[in-house]
């Protein structure tokens, strides 16, 4: 290959990798924003600055490009979230905690990866077969994960909890996944940070005082 292919080459990809972010941005905008089945690929191309056959070329269909989303959210939110609680070294009330607040930083760094995922499992069933077992797929990892957290903490003594590991962990996820909703409606109205310590604080002790009998 002669030094004239080479930089060619390199171009195209540099040009492919730049195309494919943009459009990745944008569809996760436009799709946390809309919902999956309102947007159409013109919208995310013009958002992207691209042309709707870009779409066609890179990502062959809606699809397709849904899927992508999904991978990348999966890579970016869920696989991280996995290394941190499975080398954090603590009880299993410390470790719903910081599932909580792991989650909470993502929300502010990746705030559409994880609203995308959110907002997916929401409307799975209605977008397509393919999409809808990637997305139950990715929250039964989620699952999985902190019913084995549950599971061991119970052993352990570490949680005090008469409710199944199984509809225990489904609450995590209900009330996690509500939260970020809720912060997402709010916008710049509500302190995150203390939103996040306020629902721990509510899950952890209840709404209840204790008994003074």
């Amino acid at each position: 290959m002669t030094a004239t292919s080479a930089q060619k080459v390199n171009k195209n990809a540099l040009l492919r990798e730049e195309s494919i972010y943009r459009l990745t941005k944008a569809a996760f905008r436009i799709v946390v924003s809309k919902g999956y089945q309102a947007c159409t690929l013109q919208e995310i191309a013009e958002a992207a600055g691209l042309t709707k056959g870009a779409v066609y070329f890179y990502f062959e269909s809606k699809e397709k490009l849904l899927l992508h989303l999904l991978d990348v959210a999966e890579r970016d939110i869920v696989d991280p979230l996995f290394d941190h609680l499975k080398n954090l070294a603590a009880p299993a009330a410390e470790k719903i905690a910081a599932f909580f607040k792991f989650t909470s930083r993502q929300g502010i760094d990746r705030p559409d990866e994880l609203l995308c995922l959110i907002k997916m499992s929401m409307e799975s069933r209605s977008s397509t077969e393919v999409a809808d077992v990637r997305i139950s797929a990715i929250y039964q990892r989620i699952y999985r994960m902190l019913e084995e957290i549950i599971e061991r903490g119970k052993l352990a003594g570490e949680l005090a909890t008469t409710l199944p590991t199984k509809e225990f962990a489904m609450l995590v996820v209900a009330t996690h996944d509500g939260m970020m909703l809720e912060w997402h409606r709010r916008g710049g109205n509500i302190d995150g940070r203390l939103f996040v310590r306020t629902v721990w604080q509510t899950f952890l002790n209840g709404i209840v005082p204790p008994s003074s009998g």
